[in-house]
């Protein structure tokens, strides 16, 4: 079994880019963890309900910059330090630019946010989420994460979202168990646990994720304005200690271009064109 804690940033109306980011391991690595987070966060005198990522980045705003006299480079070592200790805590992080995602047609975002596929029509048979890109990195968050889970187990879901798109989550959820949601979905989709949404204020493992999802949001938001190729930018130091201990970087840390969606796209014809 593992659990599997994710934030999301960039769901926001104007948004350029849209990143779900976090960790999973087994529970007794993130019992071993939260107890770490937390002492880290009393060394620099940090109440664990103040933690919110985005009072770190750019730069202190908040109970970091009002109330705290803490240093702040040194808080942030301290904290991607954290998380790369546990080397059995593995990251997951998959974004996109959502001007990339705007420049498809309406089915076409459709399919690459949850509509499935009538086989022998080809034409779409559900919904989607046309508007929301989210959807497509949270079907790949889920799809990686129940291939990851051992064969008999689960993978469960601990999702760091506010209340209006914790219901979009859910939502997705409860599509997934009741329909196929993508071809050949049988040997994931039976390792499908539970989502629940605990408060981020009281959970290490959700405030490692906002750090991680934080972080890769100002990473690509940099790089994107300096006109770089996200493929070949390298890493932040404190973000390059976080996605240390990916099981498989290539697989698990995953930012979609234009081209790569594409590609989504034309397995569908693929299939379609096998069943003809």
């Amino acid at each position: 079994m593992i659990d599997a804690y994710l934030d999301e940033t960039g769901i926001h109306d104007g948004a350029v880019q849209c990143v779900i980011a976090g960790y999973f391991s087994s529970r007794t690595q993130w019992k071993e963890f939260e107890r770490d987070w937390e002492r880290t966060l009393y060394r620099f005198k940090v109440p664990i309900e103040e933690f919110h990522a985005k009072n770190l980045f750019p730069k202190p705003t908040g109970f970091f910059r009002h109330k705290w006299k803490g240093d702040h480079a040194e808080f942030l070592e301290a904290i991607a330090s954290t998380i790369t200790r546990h080397k059995k805590v593995h990251p997951l992080c998959f974004g996109l630019f959502v001007r990339d995602f705007d420049s498809f047609s309406n089915d076409e975002a459709r399919y690459l946010t949850g509509a499935g596929v009538n086989l022998k029509t080809g034409n779409l048979v559900s919904s989607g989420n046309p508007n929301k890109s989210y959807f497509f990195l949270l079907e790949w968050c889920v799809v990686k994460l129940c291939q990851y889970a051992p064969k008999g187990s689960k993978a469960h879901f601990f999702l760091g979202l506010d209340r209006v798109f914790g219901e979009y989550a859910n939502d997705v959820f409860k599509r997934i168990n009741r329909s196929g949601f993508r071809e050949n979905h049988l040997e994931w989709k039976n390792k499908l646990g539970t989502v629940a949404f605990p408060h981020a204020k009281e959970t290490p493992q959700l405030q490692a994720a906002d750090f991680f999802a934080t972080l890769t949001y100002h990473h690509i938001r940099n790089v994107d304005e300096k006109k770089k190729n996200i493929e070949f930018a390298p890493p932040h130091p404190l973000l390059a200690k976080c996605i240390k201990n990916a099981r498989s970087p290539k697989d698990d840390l995953c930012f979609f271009t234009k081209e790569n969606l594409i590609e989504q796209l034309n397995r569908r014809e693929r299939l379609l064109d096998i069943l003809k």
